[in-house]
């Protein structure tokens, strides 16, 4: 994360290049290069990565502004519902690998066990020079690239998730399963269930028999199902887990586009018909924008020599069930 945090600064610097080299006056360089760096970031939330995870028809359904749930009426100032923060968004747990391949010469699990000496990649610590991010393993930046896939949207997550390790263990209070502080935020917050958010949407809900192990473990759950089990459920049966089921994706594509939509600096609001100036055909990818910020290319490692940590082979992560 803090490596995209740093392609993003690369991204908005070479847009100021960009600008200086087409004559923008000094004057209005910051603030013109500031609208461009957002409104193209914008694009790619809009065109790229909401139509990947929820899917072009609920996008263009969003989008006419028609009938929603949870972005049709800000009473305030927009705000992000707690169905989507506490529920909906935390879709990702479940896309998470347990370790993954930086480079060519790094790859770590996300977590370790405190003390193991393994190699990881959890934060609060400076970053050595062999660990330095080839964006080729994540993002498609080339016709032959073979990105690492995220894991399929489902009701299971990835093992290091259960102990995390910034978490004292054995706290009833403060439990380090992942899975485990998710459902406990569902009461906590009073979250309704997956059930009764999909009738309220107008969405049958999930069959019995696809929530036949949950009833196994109590029947109750399988008929009024906290709502993040339940998105992920969702998404496996109703696509495969490889995008958000219609309730889920309704919630996020609502959210985002209500958001974006609200907000008067937006190019949906200022510019509706815009189109970014970078990209190809009027279009423009999160590869475009590691290619521009000049960090699509292989980085330059250290020798294996230098290096404070051997070549590793990519973690094959084991998946639990999140219930």
């Amino acid at each position: 994360m803090s490596q995209l945090h740093l392609a993003f600064v690369k991204f908005h610097n070479a847009m100021i290049d960009k600008l200086k080299a087409d004559g923008v006056n000094p004057g209005q360089l910051f603030d013109e290069a500031q609208k461009l760096v957002r409104w193209h970031y914008q694009w790619i939330v809009l065109h790229e990565f909401l139509p990947l995870l929820v899917g072009q028809n609920v996008v263009d359904t969003v989008l006419k502004r028609g009938r929603r749930f949870y972005s049709t009426f800000w009473r305030r100032e927009p705000y992000i519902p707690v169905e989507f923060s506490v529920a909906a968004y935390r879709f990702g747990h479940s896309q998470v690998r347990g370790g993954y391949r930086i480079n060519d010469n790094f790859a770590g699990a996300i977590f370790v066990p405190p003390g193991s000496g393994g190699n990881d990649l959890s934060s609060g610590k400076p970053l050595p020079p062999e660990r330095a991010m080839d964006w080729r393993n994540f993002f498609k930046l080339s016709e032959t690239g073979t990105p690492q896939l995220s894991q399929r949207i489902d009701a299971t997550i990835s093992r290091p998730l259960f102990q995390l390790p910034f978490i004292p263990p054995n706290m009833a209070s403060n439990p380090a399963s992942l899975a485990q502080r998710n459902l406990l935020r569902h009461l906590t917050f009073g979250l309704p269930s997956g059930q009764t958010v999909a009738r309220r949407m107008g969405i049958a809900p999930l069959s019995a028999a696809d929530l036949a192990d949950v009833a196994a473990i109590d029947a109750g759950l399988a008929k009024s199902t906290p709502l993040w089990f339940y998105v992920l459920r969702e998404a496996d049966k109703r696509a495969d887990g490889r995008s958000l089921g219609p309730l889920g994706g309704r919630i996020v594509a609502e959210v985002f586009i209500g958001l974006l939509q609200a907000d008067e600096l937006s190019y949906l609001c200022q510019q509706p018909s815009w189109r970014p100036t970078l990209g190809e055909g009027g279009d423009f990818k999160m590869a475009d924008l590691l290619k521009f910020a000049g960090v699509g290319e292989a980085p330059v490692l250290p020798s294996l020599a230098e290096a404070s940590a051997p070549p590793a082979e990519t973690p094959q992560p084991a998946e639990v069930a999140a219930s």
